[in-house]
């Protein structure tokens, strides 16, 4: 590995970060157009450009096990349990009319579906 970072990937592998390990400038360039989009993505994602430049190349670097890793942003947080609210919310009052109109079979079939799709989510996905 050299000391600028040049070769670090040469010979294919990663490296992982290890604790103590220290962060060091690294020099990149980008047009100012390219940049703008980089700033705007960022925006999206909640997070500075520089750390948005740095997940979104180690997620390229690691292979499909690293893409799609992007963080969610802790302001997002309230909004997600917010759509869970939801979510659960009308799920509970649509089983209940459900169960009141007697369909309830059909209740434990939607059930035992969600349960297996559930299951599979765990698994990841498959080959």
């Amino acid at each position: 590995m050299s000391v600028d970072g040049r070769n670090e990937a040469a010979e294919g592998g990663t490296v992982p970060e290890r604790a103590g390990d220290l962060r060091r400038t690294r020099s990149i360039r980008f047009s100012d157009s390219e940049w703008e989009e980089v700033k705007r993505a960022a925006r999206e994602h909640d997070i500075p450009a520089a750390e948005f430049v740095r997940q979104t190349m180690l997620g390229l670097a690691r292979g499909p096990e690293g893409a799609g890793a992007a963080p969610v942003p802790p302001s997002w947080a309230p909004l997600i349990e917010r759509m869970f609210r939801y979510a659960w919310f009308l799920a509970t009052e649509k089983r209940d009319e459900m169960l009141r109109e007697g369909r309830g079979e059909e209740v434990d079939r939607l059930v035992a579906e969600a349960r297996a799709f559930q299951e599979t989510l765990g698994r990841g996905a498959p080959d």
